[in-house]
C-alpha cells in the first residue's frame, strides 16, 4: 500500500489558488447517528442521518495589496467554493479532488507573538455536500 507525504496539496478558495500560502488543511465530514432500536431488542441499532462537514486551513498571512488578508476579507460573510487536491493539480485515481462550498463566517486577521510568522487559522462550516472526483 502506497503512503503519501503531503508536500503539494492544491487548495483553491473562490477560484483563487492559495496553495503557496497554506501549510495545513483538513476536511472533516461526519453523519448524525439516528437510533432505530425497536421494542424487543437488547442492543441499540443506528443508521446514518444528516451529513455535515468543516474545512480547517492555516494560512501564512500576507497584507500586501490583493494578497491573503485582503482576499479573505472580501470573502468574509459569503459562501465560497473550495477545491482540495492532495497531490498536485492533475486529478486522478491517486489524486482525487474534493469540492464543496464553505461558509466563510470567521477570520483571524492577526494572530501571533513577537517573532512569529503572521498566520491566519480558520475553520469554516461546509454548506451542502462534499463531492469527491477522480476524473
Amino acid at each position: 500500500m502506497a503512503k503519501l507525504v503531503l508536500t503539494d496539496v492544491v487548495t483553491t478558495i473562490g477560484a483563487v489558488d492559495y496553495s503557496a500560502n497554506i501549510n495545513q488543511v483538513e476536511i472533516n465530514v461526519s453523519a448524525d447517528s439516528v437510533e432505530t432500536t425497536a421494542f424487543g431488542s437488547s442492543w441499540r441499532s443506528e443508521v446514518s442521518g444528516l451529513k455535515q462537514g468543516t474545512f480547517t486551513v492555516a494560512f501564512h498571512n500576507d497584507f500586501a495589496a490583493s494578497a491573503i488578508d485582503g482576499s479573505l476579507w472580501a470573502l468574509f460573510g459569503t459562501l465560497a467554493t473550495v477545491t482540495v487536491r492532495p497531490a498536485g493539480t492533475v486529478t486522478g485515481s491517486a489524486n482525487p479532488i474534493y469540492t464543496f462550498v464553505a461558509n466563510v463566517n470567521n477570520l483571524t486577521p492577526i494572530a501571533g507573538a513577537v517573532g512569529d510568522l503572521a498566520t491566519q487559522n480558520v475553520t469554516w462550516p461546509i454548506s451542502g455536500p462534499v463531492t469527491r472526483a477522480t476524473a
